[in-house]
């Protein structure tokens, strides 16, 4: 079973503001003849430009967006570049997340702010307010739903091999693995707590709500101890207790605002790892001929979609989940290093990954690959900055004012203090309770593959229909 869990907040400070700031506009969609009027935002059915949010839900239908999604793979992929850490075990992270709140950031977001978060997703800057969330939302509602719209129809997904079989040795009874229930939940959750006496706006908290579902609670951060107890509570309650703690007992006096944003994520696999064979075996984390250090491989030989990219050196399987519709993409350079993981992260684009999935095909493959428990806390400004998101953590240039209400909009500014993200990853093969049995396994070289993950790897978790990547990153050590 896998279970990924992961909480982004993000916490804006107010300051005293000197400069007269503008009321909350959109920029208008440009009609035929290419001409057109800026539009207060609203949420009148009247209004000649938006419907209102609730309305603008129901009838946003879910579908995919291509460029959308391509955007925020590139945004992935620079950010694990930027993240690189030359000491760091792993550096797992939730793309899907990080959109999530720069979804709820350009609700507020105005000028320069909106241009830097528009350019991060490779949008338009002329993009209407109104088109912009309806794109988004109709994919994220594709995201969760039970039966999405597809992007791409892989044509591994359909395809079958024999794959080679395997003996238990067992004592006096003869063993029989357990029934596994296939489990799959996915669960996106944002929340708004904001300090008891800001003027937040009205016409945000409702955006934030009807298009991304996100709840506001008033808080007092004076109180940090409360304020942290409260939005902890919220944290464990979104991630099913798995994350305890996302922000600790301290606030600066000038916090006004947390966004948080967390994805839960739990399923089992399609084919699960092969109960009672898991041992301790050695991984090498700078790659072989270098120190080594045991941990848990489990193992698994099963008709599996694989890859091999001649022209960057790494071969990559994929390990369906239950729903048939997310997928572990591992990636695994030829005699793989640090610096080899580092210079195949440095060369993926969204355009080779979605090039290269479609040519997968399925082979008989044996696996081994590690149990892995993995956690990790990150502050993500140096990214953002990197990625040219740099105004709104400036008090003087940053500009989510729409995130208040005009009669407070002349007197304070909100700006970005600290971006905290939390990972929680758990990978294990089910069903590992139970009689002790051994098992024997068949020469590998009867699969067409053997794929033994014991050297740095990357993963890839991705929700195929969509294209949207739950999850990646690099694991040097899968200890943690």
């Amino acid at each position: 079973m896998q279970l990924f869990l992961m909480t982004f907040a993000l916490l804006l400070y107010s300051s005293t503001a000197q400069t007269r700031w503008p009321k909350w506009r959109v920029e208008p969609m440009v009609n035929r003849r290419g001409s057109s009027q800026p539009t207060e935002f609203g949420f009148s059915r009247r209004s000649s430009q938006l419907v209102s949010p609730r309305a603008s839900l129901r009838q946003t239908p879910a579908q995919n967006d291509e460029q959308l999604a391509n955007a925020v793979v590139d945004m992935a992929l620079a950010i694990g570049r930027i993240a690189a850490d030359p000491n760091s075990p792993a550096e797992v992270f939730s793309p899907v997340s990080i959109m999530g709140v720069l979804n709820m950031l350009l609700l507020a977001a105005d000028g320069v702010t909106r241009a830097e978060l528009y350019g991060a997703l490779r949008v338009n800057d002329k993009t209407a307010f109104g088109m912009y969330h309806r794109r988004a939302t109709g994919m994220l509602k594709n995201f969760q739903s039970n039966q999405p719209a597809q992007l791409d129809r892989l044509s591994w997904k359909a395809e079958s091999c024999v794959s080679q079989d395997y003996d238990y040795e067992y004592g006096d009874d003869t063993y029989k693995a357990p029934p596994i229930e296939k489990v799959h939940i996915l669960k996106l959750a944002n929340a708004i707590f904001a300090q008891d006496n800001l003027a937040l706006s009205q016409k945000f908290s409702m955006a934030a709500n009807e298009f991304y579902g996100a709840n506001t609670q008033r808080v007092n951060f004076r109180n940090a101890a409360a304020a942290a107890s409260t939005i902890n509570n919220w944290v464990y309650k979104a991630t099913n207790g798995k994350i305890r703690e996302i922000v600790s007992g301290s606030f600066s006096s000038e916090t006004s605002l947390v966004i948080a944003s967390s994805l839960y994520f739990k399923a089992t696999w399609q084919n699960e790892f092969i109960p009672k064979i898991t041992k301790p075996k050695d991984f090498f984390p700078d790659g072989k001929g270098r120190p080594s250090v045991k941990v848990d491989m489990m193992s698994l030989i099963e008709c599996l979609p694989y890859h091999y990219e001649k022209s960057m050196g790494f071969k990559m399987i994929g390990l369906p989940y239950s729903d048939n519709s997310t997928t572990m993409y591992v990636m695994l350079p030829q005699d793989s290093t640090r610096g080899k993981v580092r210079d195949l992260q440095s060369r993926l684009t969204a355009a080779k990954i979605d090039s290269m999935i479609p040519l997968m095909t399925r082979r008989s493959a044996t696996v081994s690959f590690p149990r892995m428990q993995l956690e990790s806390s990150t502050n993500l400004q140096k990214a953002f900055r990197m990625l040219g998101i740099k105004s709104i953590f400036n008090a003087q240039h940053s500009n989510l004012q729409n995130m208040l209400e005009p009669s407070a909009q002349k007197l304070q500014k909100l700006f970005v203090s600290e971006i905290n993200h939390k990972v929680n990853l758990s990978v294990d093969e089910k069903g590992t309770e139970g009689a002790a049995v051994t098992m024997t396994l068949i020469d590998r070289s009867a699969s067409a593959v053997y794929f033994n993950v014991n050297q740095p790897f990357l993963i890839y978790i991705r929700h195929d229909p969509t294209r949207l990547p739950l999850f990646y990153g690099a694991v040097f050590d899968p200890r943690g």
